[in-house]
């Protein structure tokens, strides 16, 4: 019985690569039949943390050939609307589809949240004062701009959420988002 050094899934003997999260099958004949594979280790949070972060890998799925020949479209996936590339420019890719449903939903996950923190910064400006000026209301010019910051601060998850899906495609790697890959927008 062999077990995924990586995620710690139970493989059966013919599997190359572990079906749950893509990583090379090693064996017992090649692992001296130890299974590599420890828990994480921490606190409530960083195992909750680890089960969101740990994503299926679905680079098993697809064809070589396709990775290679699509992964520039892939790419651009998640560079905002430059999704509408691999859409129209490799719609038979199955490969580039994938990435493009996952940049797909960010870009619209970011232009709504971008929306959300536009009205939300200028219904406070309306109800507290167009001129947000820290001379004439200190306590609400800290509020705004604390308020302006930490909302700033949450848009940088699309940032991260776009180069991890960056670099899992220029590694030619078919692995899900956090929380994006359950909005399947593409067929």
């Amino acid at each position: 019985m062999a077990f995924c050094t990586n995620c710690g899934k139970e493989l059966k003997d013919t599997d190359k690569f572990c079906p749950f999260c893509g990583k090379a099958a090693e064996h017992p004949t090649e692992n001296a039949g130890q299974n590599t594979y420890s828990a994480p280790v921490g606190n409530d949070f960083g195992n909750k943390f680890n089960e969101y972060a740990h994503t299926e890998d679905k680079t098993y799925e697809f064809d070589r050939m396709d990775i290679s020949d699509n992964k520039v479209f892939a790419l651009l996936s998640y560079i905002g609307i430059l999704v509408l590339v691999p859409i129209i420019a490799a719609p038979n890719s199955k490969f580039a589809r994938f990435h493009a449903n996952q940049g797909l939903a960010l870009f619209i996950g970011e232009v709504a949240y971008g929306i959300v923190r536009a009205v939300l910064l200028g219904v406070f400006k309306l109800l507290f004062g167009v001129n947000i000026n820290f001379f004439v209301n200190p306590f609400i010019s800290i509020v705004y701009n604390a308020m302006n910051a930490i909302t700033g601060l949450f848009s940088l998850v699309f940032l991260v959420f776009a180069i991890i899906g960056i670099i899992n495609a220029a590694q030619g790697k078919a692995k899900e988002l956090p929380v994006i890959s359950k909005i399947k927008l593409l067929k």
